[in-house]
């Protein structure tokens, strides 16, 4: 998603290096307020540790008490369950110092986590979903199984600008993760359509492995779109003929064609 993106931008020209590069960095960027999370729950642990060690050396206080007064010197409350001493005083200026920069520091990491993790997700999606709607004369995929993945990987090689539309969560991320413009919704529904661009684009590839939602699809298609050259999908031959009625310019079955593209290539094997 973040790669096509930058594509779209370039209205549909990039190279394979700049995708793989924004991927990339959009990994770093999550890894690294990760990183940071972890190193700053550790610093805060770590204080934690360290005072409590502290006051039990220093002002011979046991555990619970020792940690009490190190939380509350933390969090800068001052309760101590007795006064301390010179160098218990002394402990708790460096204690304070360093337990309230700890705490600013996970703090920090914690919204920097938070932001890049949910903020910036929506941020992206809308972005997204903008650039989507500026799109014109473009491919839209209904249905990222592998028919669509392969229509994709061509699409792709060919440098065209596309969008993939499916319902199931697993295929949306397969989608998102090679860098595709990818929507999560029915296409069954005009209201999907409208969202994709369904009115600008070139040409739809109707690919999903239910005819039913392919004779939908294909109906609802042509009905906001007469000019859209549509291409479907049939997982049975007698679907093939409500395809065409549906609007279809084009009906192919996988499974038809693989067979025949097999036998051909065995019947030519026998021939030489």
């Amino acid at each position: 998603m973040v790669k096509k993106e930058l594509q779209r931008q370039t209205g549909g020209h990039y190279r394979g290096g700049d995708v793989a590069t924004l991927l990339k960095n959009q990994f770093m960027q999550t890894s690294r307020s990760f990183r940071h999370l972890r190193v700053a729950l550790v610093l805060v642990l770590g204080v934690v540790i360290l005072g409590t060690s502290g006051y039990m050396y220093i002002e011979g206080l046991p555990f619970t008490d020792a940690l009490y007064t190190t939380i509350g010197m933390m969090a800068t409350v001052g309760d101590k369950v007795q006064p301390l001493s010179a160098r218990g005083r002394l402990f708790t200026i460096g204690l304070i110092v360093l337990g309230v920069s700890a705490l600013l520091y996970l703090f920090g990491a914690t919204m920097e986590f938070l932001i890049e993790g949910h903020f910036s997700q929506a941020v992206k999606r809308r972005i997204m979903d903008k650039k989507i709607a500026g799109l014109r004369n473009h491919y839209v995929i209904c249905g990222f199984g592998r028919v669509g993945t392969q229509i994709a990987r061509d699409l792709e090689a060919q440098r065209a600008a596309f969008v993939v539309i499916d319902e199931n969560e697993q295929s949306i991320q397969r989608s998102i993760q090679a860098g595709y413009f990818t929507v999560q919704g029915d296409a069954t529904s005009d209201e999907w359509l409208r969202k994709i661009g369904i009115h600008h684009a070139r040409a739809l590839f109707v690919a999903t492995d239910s005819d039913a939602h392919n004779i939908s699809i294909t109906l609802s298609a042509r009905h906001l779109n007469n000019t859209l050259f549509i291409v479907a999908r049939a997982n049975h031959n007698e679907t093939e003929a409500k395809l065409q009625l549906a609007g279809a310019n084009r009906v192919l079955s996988p499974y038809t064609t693989a067979g025949r593209r097999m036998a051909n290539l065995a019947l030519q094997a026998d021939v030489t």
